[in-house]
């Protein structure tokens, strides 16, 4: 197993290329490398994808980021160089050398995924020192026992143990392998069990810190409370959770009231305003009330607490809210206004057309109109009744 004896690069087609599995799941399908790509977008593949062309198809052994943004980038050929391999255990080794220090940083979950890897290879030849030792020294004799003692320790001494070997591999302390060893052992269980929105939570919180995740896990009352409430969707990351537990409140909809106001920090879609007010709370969402930008209409979105990203504003329609709350008592028997100036009440802000429409309903125009009508219809009613009694008449 080794890389070919003056190596010919070579240049192929994207198409013609598949990535090794193990690639994939330790490092993800997709990664985001914006520096990779500005630099291959500009510059091209500096350096070569090692392949293997051991079964017959071309398996990227390294480079599956150089082979996924060339694909994006719609570039035609990319540079490959050719290595030997001679069983699949060889090629996974080979992935995992190439990568050992691989650029663009990893993430704690993917150093754990080597480390599993380092321990499956490095701990049989560890137990096979372990025997050879024990050969030496039951082939000694009285004579020579006590050199043979310390040669077999010399030689043990050349080894390194094996935790501490992958702990250096992954450029990591010992201290921190074992217990992220723990955590990296937790997420495969949960995985196992198809607990995927623990995963996901988990695997966050131990790529942020291992000492936290640690914390986590080995306080299993907490984490077996904080797994059901993520899986319940009641939360979405291992912080919300330690924080709820120890608060003693599992409500995530406590932070929210009616017609409070949230700025979010993206917008929800493109048309819609990046401030929305509360307009309602149901057992499973909290309904928000924002303006649709391109048609000035309300439009309704309900979002459960995880979903929302967003921080409270001050109201930004104090008095108008005020002088709206006071037209709905002068117009209470007014149906169609009532419905006008609920639907106002929906929105974080009011626009100058809508300012206009509360002015009107406050001046005098609706009343007079209002007066005007109630004179004509008592003009009319005489009118009829004055017919009816002349028809009598005659």
């Amino acid at each position: 197993m080794s890389l070919v004896q003056n190596p010919v690069i070579v240049y192929i087609s994207p198409a013609e290329l598949v990535v090794h599995p193990k690639l994939i799941e330790i490092y993800g399908e997709n990664e985001d490398r914006p520096a990779l790509e500005k630099s291959i977008s500009e510059k091209g593949i500096l350096e070569s994808l090692k392949v293997s062309a051991r079964t017959g198809v071309n398996i990227v052994l390294a480079g599956k980021c150089r082979l996924q943004i060339a694909r994006h980038l719609g570039i035609s050929t990319v540079k490959v160089e050719f290595v030997e391999s001679g069983s699949p255990e060889e090629d996974l080794k080979l992935v995992l050398d190439f990568n050992l220090h691989r650029e663009g940083g990893k993430t704690h979950y993917q150093k754990f995924h080597e480390g599993q890897y380092w321990e499956s290879v490095l701990r049989p030849q560890a137990k096979e020192r372990q025997r050879e030792s024990a050969r030496r020294l039951n082939q000694s004799n009285d004579s020579n026992l006590n050199h043979s003692v310390n040669e077999s320790k010399s030689q043990l001494g050349k080894g390194k143990r094996v935790i501490q070997e992958v702990s250096e591999n992954l450029n990591i302390s010992v201290g921190s392998y074992h217990k992220g060893k723990k955590v990296f052992e937790l997420i495969s269980q949960l995985r196992e069990l198809e607990k995927f929105k623990a995963v996901v939570a988990l695997e966050m919180e131990f790529n942020r810190s291992i000492d936290a995740a640690y914390k986590f896990v080995c306080n299993q009352d907490i984490c077996n409370q904080v797994i059901d409430l993520l899986e319940a969707d009641e939360i979405g990351s291992i912080g919300d959770g330690i924080a709820w537990m120890r608060n003693g409140e599992r409500n995530p909809f406590r932070r929210f009231q009616l017609d409070q106001v949230y700025q979010f920090k993206k917008r929800l879609r493109p048309e819609l305003e990046i401030v929305g007010r509360v307009i309602g709370i149901t057992n499973e969402f909290v309904v928000f009330g924002l303006r649709n930008l391109v048609n000035m209409n309300l439009e309704i979105v309900n979002l459960r607490p995880r979903q929302i990203d967003a921080e409270l504003q001050d109201e930004p329609s104090a008095s108008q809210r005020k002088r709206i709350f006071h037209l709905m008592q002068k117009f209470s028997d007014v149906f169609p206004v009532q419905v006008s100036l609920t639907e106002l009440l929906k929105l974080p802000n009011l626009t100058d057309k809508e300012e206009v429409l509360l002015r009107m309903y406050e001046s005098d125009v609706f009343e007079k109109t209002w007066e005007d009508y109630k004179t004509q219809m008592k003009a009319m009613e005489v009118s009829t009744n004055r017919k009816k009694d002349k028809i009598c008449a005659a």
